[in-house]
């Protein structure tokens, strides 16, 4: 049975996923033969090669099994890579990717394996329209010159989990869907405090809110920073500082500096057992296994929204797209594998297992869960949450933009510097960023 597996479409983005072997696996080293001769009237299998940088666990049980039984023409074989270095191993090992997961087009396109993915589309008829085109429009808008350079074999979902038991021992009724960050801000400060000696923190300020709304810190076409004018970027602040300025809202820890890394990367879901209020993915998988072993006794509403004049999204993210790379030597037997894998029926398995999907299906939305282990208790929980929103365009993003640069503004937030302040010293460190980054390059 599946143990979550799809809850590594989020969690291994940019890790390898649980390593368990170098480069290429063994299904490269050693070419079985076709267990069917042509004597028999029926062709040997094409060989197609798929890169990822999960483990071999997952490329057996997410990818391969599904390809054997839909496809058995095809002999899909592995390929772990994770970044840059690992994948120019594997190329001075003579491995070569027909199929390549990533989302690091820029990277790709120096090493030559990006590929307009349109001609293999229209040849082989996959019809797009049946596809959120907010995240078809977002791989165009992210493409280097503007090609459709991947498919969204993977989606995430984003919901606002709450804790009903920190609810109850407040006396607060539970939320409610299209609630904004306001709203939620304002409900999370009467869930903060201890109730039968326990402490209890009312909302976390996760990182994704500024995402709901498409906007750069730093231009991707000049490469200037964006900051010191953005409105939505000083909005976004100052809903984290209201967040963290509640009394007793945010956990004890060494130092600043540890905190603010803390609620910028938090991402676990036993985050919920101590948050009442929890805005992040779905995490369906961890959260019904908190459930089942621990008790955690949680729902979903409606990621908040930002209200007023801005348009009812969830957060986006562009995580493990697939496709078809330049350097394939079969790139129509790699096609149909990357549409079989955007097909209902493979979407539909993908979405049971607790994963989302960009296809406009309400009836394969609907299986959602029901392959989990603990499916009895996602079904009793509020799914219809899950895709009540579009998600947010994804604009062009520049290389300059830096993780690191948040994490110290949320440590200038906590240690009490205005908002001035923390976006001025936001501005400061993105240039020098860019200085030193396009210095090396």
């Amino acid at each position: 049975m599946i143990l979550g597996l799809m809850a590594l479409i989020v969690g291994c983005s940019s890790d390898s996923g649980g390593k368990e072997v170098d480069g290429a696996s063994s299904n490269n080293d050693e070419e079985e033969e076709s267990s069917v001769t042509e004597d028999a009237g029926e062709p040997e299998q094409i060989e197609v090669s798929l890169m990822i940088h999960w483990g071999e666990k997952e490329f057996e049980e997410i990818f391969n099994q599904h390809i054997k039984k839909a496809l058995p023409h095809i002999k899909l074989t592995y390929i772990q890579a994770n970044g840059k270095e690992e994948i120019e191993e594997n190329f001075a090992k003579g491995f070569i990717p027909d199929i390549a997961m990533g989302t690091n087009f820029e990277m790709f396109k120096e090493l030559d394996l990006l590929r307009d993915q349109m001609p293999l589309i229209e040849k082989h008829g996959l019809d797009l329209s049946k596809y959120d085109q907010g995240i078809i429009e977002s791989l165009k808008a992210n493409s280097p010159i503007g090609e459709l350079n991947a498919l969204p074999v993977f989606k995430q979902g984003y919901v606002m989990t709450y804790n009903k038991d920190i609810f109850d021992a407040f006396g607060v009724p539970y939320p409610t869907d299209n609630m904004t960050w306001d709203e939620v801000i304002e409900l999370g400060k009467q869930l903060t405090g201890e109730r039968d000696g326990k402490i209890y923190h009312g909302i976390f300020p996760g990182k994704l809110g500024l995402q709901q709304v498409s906007t750069t810190l730093v231009d991707p076409e000049t490469n200037e920073p964006t900051i010191l004018d953005n409105k939505e970027l000083r909005i976004f602040l100052e809903r984290i500082q209201a967040i963290i300025n509640i009394p007793g809202n945010l956990p004890e820890m060494e130092s600043t500096e540890e905190l603010a890394t803390f609620l910028h990367n938090a991402e676990g879901a036993d985050t919920a057992f101590d948050y009442a209020l929890f805005p992040f993915r779905d995490q369906a998988n961890g959260l019904t296994w908190r459930e089942y072993e621990a008790g955690l006794n949680f729902d979903w509403v409606t990621y908040p929204v930002w209200g007023g004049d801005y348009p009812d999204y969830t957060p986006n993210e562009l995580l493990n797209t697939m496709f078809v790379t330049s350097q394939s030597e079969n790139p129509d037997a790699a096609f149909e594998v990357l549409a079989y894998l955007m097909s209902e029926e493979y979407q539909r398995w993908s979405v049971s297992t607790g994963g989302g999907t960009a296809l406009l299906d309400e009836d394969v939305q609907k299986e959602f869960g029901t392959a989990l282990e603990h499916a009895d208790i996602m079904a009793k929980k509020n799914v219809d949450a899950l895709f009540k929103f579009k998600s947010a365009p994804i604009p062009k993003r520049s290389r300059y933009e830096s993780a690191s640069v948040m994490i110290n503004a949320y440590q200038r937030l906590l240690e009490g510097d205005d908002i001035n302040t923390v976006i001025r010293k936001m501005d400061e460190e993105t240039r020098s960023v860019i200085a030193e980054m396009s210095g090396k390059e």
